[in-house]
């Protein structure tokens, strides 16, 4: 498996001339040829649906031709890709992290740690941030962000296209008297997977000096919720 495509082997002496993969549905997702003494084919993954990828059990099945009832050989194989959000860092809090400090705004700026511990590829397609300081800002629920960031497995950090803990702009600013300690949840759409979700405990300064602070944890003192799936 590379970034985007299942890389499948048959051996020089076998008569493979198709190989099926089937969902886990059952259904054939796609089908390869091979060609003369072709012994590799390639299945593209990610790129090739705008929808959700099925993700599970899918099976590898060799065919002599088309028209052949016994497969020469099969194989279940495992395509998931499952995407933790494991941390959300403030820009003024890490300064020495890969902002782009270009913007004004940029120490209002958010990342996004995300883990897949699964085995292919997923491909982050928004930000949802409900509850943030900037969605307060301009009277909404949440502020999205949209990306085009491949999740390799392993761990990738997104940094936000927009100023996440933003409290002011040119026009308002928020009163921070009216608020206490908040949520802010921030949600990772995803291509491939089901779509993780971290919340955040934000404490609000008062309506003199709007200075926000990170609250380890929830305001009745147990564990913040961070990472849900």
């Amino acid at each position: 498996m590379n970034e985007q495509n299942l890389e499948v082997e048959v051996t020089g002496e076998s008569s493979t001339a198709f190989i099926n993969l089937v969902d886990p549905n059952g259904e054939l997702f796609d089908q390869a040829r091979l060609e003369g003494d072709d012994t590799e084919a390639s299945f593209e993954i990610l790129g090739r649906y705008e929808d959700d990828l099925p993700t599970g059990k899918y099976e590898l099945v060799a065919l002599e031709s088309l028209e052949s009832d016994d497969p020469i050989d099969s194989t279940t194989i495992s395509l998931d890709a499952e995407c933790k959000i494991t941390d959300v860092l403030w820009a003024a809090e890490n300064p020495d992290m890969d902002w782009e400090k270009r913007s004004s705004a940029w120490e209002a700026h958010a990342a996004v740690v995300i883990e897949n511990k699964g085995t292919i590829p997923s491909v982050l397609t928004e930000l949802e941030w409900a509850g943030a300081p900037v969605a307060r800002l301009q009277s909404k629920d949440a502020q999205s962000y949209y990306h085009e960031v491949r999740l390799s497995p392993g761990e990738t950090t997104v940094y936000s296209e927009g100023p996440v803990y933003r409290t002011e702009n040119s026009i308002q600013s928020l009163d921070c008297g009216e608020y206490g300690t908040e949520s802010m949840t921030v949600t990772a759409i995803t291509q491939v997977g089901p779509d993780p979700s971290f919340t955040q405990q934000i404490e609000y300064g008062s309506e003199q000096s709007c200075e926000l602070a990170i609250v380890e944890g929830n305001p009745d003192g147990s564990p913040s919720d961070g990472g849900e799936n």
